[in-house]
């Protein structure tokens, strides 16, 4: 079935789900902006396999400069791909930095700069991408939270707190938007290779974790429990993250769902996701918004 091409903006490109979305976005018809920091420093080579990637293929796929916690870049971005394609149909929040650790041994500018780049970062383009798409009375926003945005364990806490506070914002988004033609979804990966935990922050108080015994090490224990389930039967690769992206896009206006969990171990978090579904609609009766659209 063909699909209307749209125009996407997706953050945090140079691997992982964000790459997988650009090139299966593009090679599906779309026009694809795919942002990355360090487009000519420390992700060059990423992006020139990008742009190699468009030329050969014939692919609208775009490479571009974009660090999420500048404001100034992010709004120059969105204003200079409006300017160009005439309107923006979505944008991917897929940037994003954890660390694994007991709470207390990461620096507050450790946690600030978690709550950048996971909760700022997406607020800042969505708040960027929104007069364009208020306009078209159309648009889409994609927020690529985790299945630790529905729940938590010890050594996770920082980086889960920025998901919960991600998955707050997406749903408060989706209520307003009902009222002018903008979807928001939120996208739950369960444990995937990304290469995301070779992209963590060591905590910078290391040393405060002596007192907690064997949860002081819980790096070595959560990384040893993820590898595991990356080797068991249950284990659906990265790849069903990238068809549920394509799939939010590519799904029509309105009917969109609000979460999406994905991954073989998140049978649970669907749970809850299904368990809250009515629960939340209850609420905007309580409190006079039963005229906001119901969750999918």
């Amino acid at each position: 079935m063909a699909h209307e091409s749209k125009t996407v903006l997706i953050t945090g490109t140079s691997s992982g789900f964000g790459r997988g979305a650009a090139e299966s976005l593009a090679r599906k018809g779309h026009t694809v902006y795919a942002s990355m920091r360090g487009l000519t420093g420390k992700n060059k080579a990423h992006a020139d396999e990008l742009a190699a990637l468009a030329e050969r293929d014939n692919l609208k796929l775009h490479p571009i400069e974009l660090d999420v916690t500048d404001e100034a870049q992010v709004n120059s971005a969105v204003e200079s791909i409006v300017a160009k394609e005439g309107r923006l149909d979505a944008v991917v929040n897929n940037a994003g930095i954890g660390g694994m650790g007991v709470t207390e041994s990461f620096s507050l500018d450790q946690a600030r700069a978690m709550y950048e780049t996971n909760v700022f970062g997406p607020l800042a383009l969505t708040k960027a991408a929104l007069p364009a798409m208020r306009k078209q009375k159309s648009g889409l926003v994609v927020n690529i939270s985790s299945g630790l945005g529905r729940f938590t364990m010890p050594g996770i806490g920082i980086y889960a707190s920025t998901k919960w506070a991600l998955e707050a914002l997406s749903e408060s988004l989706r209520y307003e938007g009902s009222a002018v033609g903008v979807d928001t979804v939120i996208i739950e990966p369960g444990a995937f290779k990304t290469g995301f935990l070779g992209n963590q922050f060591d905590p910078a108080d290391a040393d405060r974790a002596a007192d907690y015994g064997p949860l002081g090490d819980i790096e070595a224990n959560m990384t040893a429990g993820i590898q595991g389930y990356f080797e068991s039967e249950h284990y659906t690769g990265s790849e069903a993250v990238v068809d549920a992206i394509v799939e939010v896009i590519e799904t029509p206006q309105g009917s969109r769902p609000l979460r999406v969990a994905v991954g073989g171990d998140m049978g649970p978090v669907a749970e809850i996701n299904e368990q809250t579904r009515g629960r939340q609609q209850q609420l905007l009766e309580a409190f006079g918004m039963k005229d906001f659209a119901p969750l999918a």
